[in-house]
């Protein structure tokens, strides 16, 4: 029970890996602040959760600077303050680069490098105040270049040396690091298998290609997340960590 009474917000809390954190923390005795754009599928996500005495809601659209400073003000009127904030919000475009707009380049940006930089800037009076950290959700995309997702690639990296330049920062106050899975075995990572003429096989290939010879699960992801958040990562700041499986180490 590492984690218990500990305050904590997750943007982009109501499914997926942000749902998977909640759940995780809540087990470990946090009070969670729950986040996504619509208050209902806040709502559900909670109820999903169970323990609805330490959930709290803060839905909001963290893609606009005044979105950000509404739902940290909201985790911070639930939870009377802040120790750890996880920057997990975030849009996985899969377009190649003459189907990249100007208008998927603003949302991914947005959605992926503005919420981080202003969430984390609402939320400094309250970390400085309770020593606490920065975990920000970047990708292997944002360590190495793949075809088809250059927008997405070039937001990821942003998240990587913004991780670094604030933790330079904010030190010793604010520990600031980030996570960079590669493909999750979940909905989202199936989107880019579904593209394939059989996705199944996609599937199974990406994980060959792997040094684990498979995919990460949630869980895997998760536990890196967590390790940073505690206080064994108590020196740890400005770590861009892969969770990838030694894809990025090289061939």
């Amino acid at each position: 029970m590492e984690f218990v009474a500990k305050r904590i917000l997750i943007t982009g809390s109501s499914r997926r890996i942000g749902q998977a954190l909640a759940r995780h923390f809540i087990d470990e005795g946090a009070m969670v602040a729950i986040n996504g754009r619509s208050p209902t599928a806040v709502a559900e996500s909670i109820a999903s959760i169970g323990e609805p005495e330490r959930l709290f809601a803060a839905p909001g659209d963290v893609s606009t600077a005044a979105g950000c400073e509404h739902v940290v003000g909201q985790a911070l009127s639930a939870l009377s303050g802040l120790d750890i904030l996880i920057n997990n919000a975030g849009t996985y475009p899969i377009a190649s680069i003459e189907e990249t707009d100007e208008a998927l380049w603003d949302t991914t940006l947005n959605a992926n490098v503005k919420s981080a930089f202003f969430c984390s800037r609402a939320a400094l009076g309250a970390l400085r105040e309770s020593k606490g950290a920065i975990i920000n959700h970047s990708s292997i995309a944002g360590l190495m270049g793949f075809a088809n997702i250059s927008v997405y690639c070039t937001s990821k990296a942003a998240v990587a040396n913004l991780t670094r330049s604030m933790a330079m920062e904010l030190a010793p106050d604010i520990r600031v690091n980030c996570i960079c899975p590669t493909t999750v075995d979940n909905d989202m990572g199936w989107n880019g298998f579904n593209r394939a003429d059989d996705p199944q096989v996609a599937y199974e290939a990406f994980a060959a290609g792997s040094k684990m010879k498979r995919l990460p699960t949630n869980d895997d992801v998760v536990a890196a997340f967590a390790f940073l958040a505690s206080d064994k990562a108590s020196f740890m700041t400005g770590v861009a960590l892969p969770v990838d499986g030694g894809k990025s180490a090289g061939a």
